[in-house]
């Protein structure tokens, strides 16, 4: 209020404009108020809404109209004239709208043996085996004991929903008569209202192990409010800052952590233990039945008799290239069928990996079919006995680019040297591993033995009686 006290002493308001560094309006405004100044706006109040709110206060009222939201009635009165702004009416649509009764939460109550819920939860990005993957777990819990199951994985595709239910009843000894899930597409396709299109497999499973599958409406998480809990219960009370090295030993943690902890609380609800509860609910749980787990695909062998998928590709015996191939995926391995009869079992690529190759699904190495080779391989066998033959089997396994030239070389130089050094430059080559042309002339070369000296045959020539004639004649013949 300094602005008062330096009109008081007779400054001008340009003056204290000048002095005060604002302009003259504000300096004759601040003169002209009655209150001090604030940083909040001054509103009219709504005063343009006041000839509305009757009719706004009567549609709130209606059994129909008291739906509209505030956008609604904003439309609405505009049309008959209202040129006020949207923020003065959806505050006073929000104090004046009746609000509903609070009514208490009705508690769902079951059966022993009637209900299993089941909920993923996501736990972020962990190092798992020395690799950043994603880790999700699989949360069971039976409604009327309060036992639970917990599974840890690195996904949550159609296999590993199916195996952990699996996992799960395996855990309970026995299957209930329902199961509780959320709308998630491993387990419904699709839903209309109560209409709901389930996943084919997920609905054979169900089949099969004698439970019926509930899908609890969107949006309404309170309907499966048992495992909702539990899954912040899992997290604060087993996973943060536990250290682990694989998943293995993660989920064995687990439930080790299931029979000594969770399971032996005191729940705060029962008011008891979930495993002495459990001892009435597992004698109403149905029995566990034999299912074979499996997905199929059809997929195309390569010209190398290998088969992609997700983006590994597994070897298949070398005689199905390019042929259709049926791929059974089970939780522990992938199988490979041809006609209906397996023909390859993998398990499951780590992570990073991109080839899964069975020496035995290899082609046979080509093997030389010259018939001068085996010629050759009998001479060196009859000359040099077994050692000659493992020479020979050798380099027909070992040196498939010129085995006839080595053997061509193993009788020239037996044709040189003695027989024993020709066997123990052999012997030598076979220990070390050795097949190359020219390897076993350097051993006799540098061997002390001296070569053979070559034997020089002598020629008898026949004896030819020739004429003897007097040289006269040609004289005679000349004259």
């Amino acid at each position: 209020m300094d602005i008062h006290t330096l009109r008081q002493q007779g400054l001008s308001i340009r003056k204290i404009a000048a002095l005060r560094g604002i302009s003259r309006n504000a300096v004759r405004r601040m003169l002209r108020a009655t209150t001090p100044p604030s940083s909040k706006r001054q509103r009219s109040g709504g005063m343009k809404l006041q000839t509305f709110t009757s009719m706004i206060d009567a549609w709130l009222h209606d059994p129909v109209k008291s739906q509209w939201t505030a956008e609604r009635i904003f439309d609405e009165i505009q049309e008959r004239g209202y040129d006020g702004g949207r923020t003065v009416l959806k505050d006073y649509v929000r104090l004046h709208r009746p609000k509903p009764p609070v009514v208490a939460e009705a508690r769902f109550l079951v059966k022993p043996g009637q209900q299993v819920q089941i909920d993923w939860a996501e736990l972020g990005e962990v190092s798992v085996s020395g690799v950043m993957r994603k880790l999700y777990v699989f949360v069971a819990i039976l409604a009327w004991s309060r036992t639970l199951f917990v599974r840890f994985t690195t996904n949550m595709e159609l296999l590993t929903w199916l195996d952990c239910h699996q996992r799960a009843f395996t855990f309970f000894g026995g299957v209930p008569e329902e199961a509780l899930i959320d709308n998630l597409k491993t387990g419904v396709i699709s839903r209309a209202g109560k209409t709901v299109q389930w996943n084919a497999k997920y609905e054979e499973l169900a089949v099969a192990m004698g439970f019926r599958p509930i899908a609890h409406f969107p949006m309404r998480p309170k309907t499966k409010g048992r495992v909702e809990r539990i899954v912040r219960f899992v997290r604060q009370r087993f996973f943060i800052g536990r250290e682990f090295g694989d998943l293995e030993q993660l989920n064995t943690d687990a439930e080790i952590w299931l029979n000594r902890r969770a399971n032996l609380r005191v729940h705060r609800i029962t008011r008891e233990r979930p495993c002495d509860r459990f001892t009435v609910e597992r004698q109403a749980l149905h029995p566990m039945v034999d299912y074979d787990l499996f997905l199929e695909e059809t997929r195309i062998a390569d010209a190398y008799a290998l088969v992609s998928f997700n983006g590994v590709r597994y070897s298949i015996p070398a005689q199905y290239p390019r042929q259709p191939v049926t791929l059974q995926c089970r939780p522990h391995d992938i199988r490979f069928l041809v006609g209906g009869e397996t023909v390859a079992v993998h398990p499951y690529a780590a992570h990073g990996v991109r080839l899964m190759q069975n020496p035995e699904h290899l082609p046979p190495k080509p093997q030389p079919k010259h018939d001068r080779f085996h010629q050759l391989a009998c001479s060196v066998g009859e000359r040099f006995g077994q050692s000659g033959e493992r020479y020979a089997a050798a380099i027909e396994q070992r040196a498939p680019h010129a085995p006839l030239a080595i053997l061509r070389e193993v009788l020239q130089r037996a044709d040189e040297y003695e027989h024993a050094v020709v066997a123990e430059g052999m012997d030598t080559l076979l220990r070390l591993g050795l097949f190359k042309h020219g390897a076993l002339s350097t051993l006799c070369h540098r061997s002390p033995a001296t070569p053979k000296l070559p034997s020089i045959s002598v020629v008898d020539f026949p004896t030819i009686d020739v004429e003897r004639r007097s040289l006269a004649v040609y004289d005679e013949v000349a004259a």
